[in-house]
């Protein structure tokens, strides 16, 4: 059966991020109209959005799926894998796996010749890989043509990228030195964690976040032939489990009364390090801090206002800052009114409710035609 919408009035009472709580947006201090408001701009600008989910207080007030997505389906998140980078850094840090983020390459791939041969990429630490200030040359997919796409494609396609990093990928610059945003540092940091943990990324995801966190329908893909998987793409979640990862956050690293994350590493990979607005592989956002990814997705988290939201999409890439910015800015947060609970508004409820309903039929022209990396999955 098609999962349509969940809109419940009664507040169930359930440990805050593990079986979210579904309330009216009222009950939580948003308006349920702007909410509705927002889905259906949503469909009027036929954006091909797949689902949007906001957290209030640990209470799911609007999860909104479009035609032929569900709960179950799984996305691929793209650049959001670089933030589950981060926490399974941020996990071998908190056991001792990795001693500290001053870790070098040198210290972590001694038998590897390339970093051995070189002082500049063997002085190169964990820190400065995870604030993206390596000194690697840059590797971007967001262009279809130029160096740094030809750099990428080059890197993907290669049947051991781990050592073509090390061995034969030669420095662009300083480490430490200036912010480029780019897929080498995180695959590096996920190369240090499976060299360090000696496991598999997926193993060790699994084992330190996903499973604690109840994940399902997780995957890793585009493994090399080695099978390596990219640190800068390459995850597939569902949208209720990266608002699980976001809840996670804004609760200080527990979850169902376990310790997942330390409150040390949750506050230094969500601060501003060096300035650039760029935290370990989180996006500085007022009020918060946010992941995101390059066709449109999204997770922000803001401790001041208890608030979390997801938004899954498939969008230009070129229209993705001024769509995404319009849904939170003009929409999700100007919704929130209060810290209180507002008077419910049976009208309003209602009209949300079949809003949910219209959505769950909106399937856009352009999702149509797409390969199956750029679809929803179960």
């Amino acid at each position: 059966m098609k999962r349509v919408w969940v809109f419940w009035i009664a507040i169930a009472v359930s440990a805050p991020g593990q079986n979210f709580p579904e309330a009216t947006p009222e009950s939580q201090g948003m308006r349920s109209d702007t909410l509705r408001a927002m889905s259906e701009r949503v469909r009027s600008a036929e954006w091909d959005v797949r689902s949007i989910l906001v957290l209030r207080n640990g209470h799911l007030v609007l999860e909104w799926y479009a035609g032929d997505v569900t709960r179950d389906h799984n996305h691929n998140v793209y650049s959001i894998t670089k933030t589950v980078v981060s926490c399974l850094a941020g996990a071998a840090v908190d056991r001792g796996i990795i001693e500290s983020t001053s870790m070098t390459l040198g210290s972590i791939f001694p038998r590897s010749k390339g970093v051995a041969s070189d002082p500049e990429k063997a002085g190169v630490r964990l820190v400065d890989l995870m604030t993206m200030r390596s000194g690697f040359p840059v590797s971007r997919a967001n262009k279809p043509a130029g160096s740094e796409r030809e750099l990428f494609d080059r890197i993907d396609g290669m049947p051991d990228r781990r050592e073509f990093m090390l061995d034969d990928l030669p420095m662009a610059g300083e480490s430490g030195a200036a912010f480029a945003y780019n897929n080498i540092d995180p695959a590096l940091v996920l190369a240090s964690v499976e060299e360090l943990s000696r496991k598999k990324a997926m193993d060790f995801a699994n084992e330190v976040l996903f499973e604690p966190l109840g994940f399902e329908n997780a995957e890793w893909k585009f493994a090399d032939r080695r099978g390596h998987v990219p640190g800068g793409y390459g995850v597939r979640l569902r949208a209720i489990d990266l608002a699980r990862l976001g809840q996670l956050f804004l609760q200080g690293g527990e979850w169902a009364g376990k310790r997942v994350l330390s409150t040390d590493w949750i506050a230094e990979s969500t601060t501003d390090v060096n300035g650039d607005g760029y935290g370990y592989f989180w996006w500085m956002a007022p009020g918060g801090y946010a992941a995101m990814g390059v066709r449109g997705q999204r997770l922000v988290v803001s401790p001041k206002l208890g608030l979390v939201y997801v938004i899954l999409s498939d969008l230009p890439p070129v229209e993705v800052s001024t769509i995404t910015n319009e849904m939170g800015k003009q929409y999700i947060l100007p919704a929130i009114v209060s810290d209180q609970p507002i008077p419910e508004d049976a009208a309003a409820t209602a009209a949300l409710r079949n809003e949910l309903q219209e959505a769950g039929r909106y399937v856009p022209d352009s999702r149509k035609g797409l390969p199956a990396a750029r679809l929803p999955g179960r």
